[in-house]
């Protein structure tokens, strides 16, 4: 199904703004990092060779939705496939007004996720240990996922529920080859970043809204 695309470029100030919103909730996204890290060394989170400065990264790419506006207009968000808590927990604790829940059918990594967020004492945080498929979700909520689907594999398992927005963390070569598998009517944008900077490389966020 052909479906009219939007694209955006995103410029490098948005991600000098991501790094200052970093820089601003350091203390406690480098206490992310701690934790994560250490977790990491008993269960496969992330990479098991990852670095620090790598997850930093990660951290930080997490942030860009916010400086682009993506996340105003929702108050509730399903980070869903969030492995170790990216982008679920970041974005919690840079914006504590907004409720996250912290969603993979991996128990494994869900019970990690449970230890980090106690650590951290994250009061709008809650962790669904199931599939997407499964989790109740409220009309006009919203979903992240950072490469954990295919576009329209989590359209399928989320047909029939009321989101109202879904922000993806994409290659934007690739989300465009999955939008032609789509056949939902959903509106897409895909912002891409233009960075200049290897990690983000041919990335970007895809936007879908119903």
């Amino acid at each position: 199904m052909k479906h009219q695309i939007e694209e955006i470029k995103v410029e490098k100030e948005v991600l000098a703004n991501a790094r200052k919103l970093y820089s601003k909730h350091s203390e406690l996204l480098e206490s992310y990092i701690d934790h994560l890290l250490e977790w990491n060394s008993k269960i496969n989170l992330v990479s098991r060779n990852v670095s620090r400065e790598t997850v930093r990264e990660h951290v930080i790419h997490s942030l860009i939705p916010l400086q682009l506006g993506l996340l105003n207009d929702v108050d509730e968000w399903i980070d869903s496939g969030t492995g170790g808590g990216l982008p679920g927990i970041p974005l919690s604790v840079v914006y504590p007004e907004k409720k996250f829940y912290l969603n993979d059918n991996v128990r494994k990594k869900m019970r990690a996720v449970s230890a980090i967020t106690e650590k951290l004492k994250l009061k709008n945080v809650e962790v669904i240990p199931k599939s997407i498929s499964l989790v109740g979700i409220k009309t006009g909520a919203g979903i992240v996922t950072k490469h954990a689907f295919k576009i329209n594999d989590l359209l399928r398992l989320t047909k029939k529920k009321p989101w109202k927005k879904i922000v993806m963390w994409k290659g934007v070569k690739g989300a465009y080859q999955e939008m032609e598998r789509v056949h939902s009517n959903v509106k897409c944008t895909i912002y891409s970043f233009q960075f200049d900077e290897e990690f983000y490389e041919g990335k970007g966020l895809v936007l879908l809204e119903k």
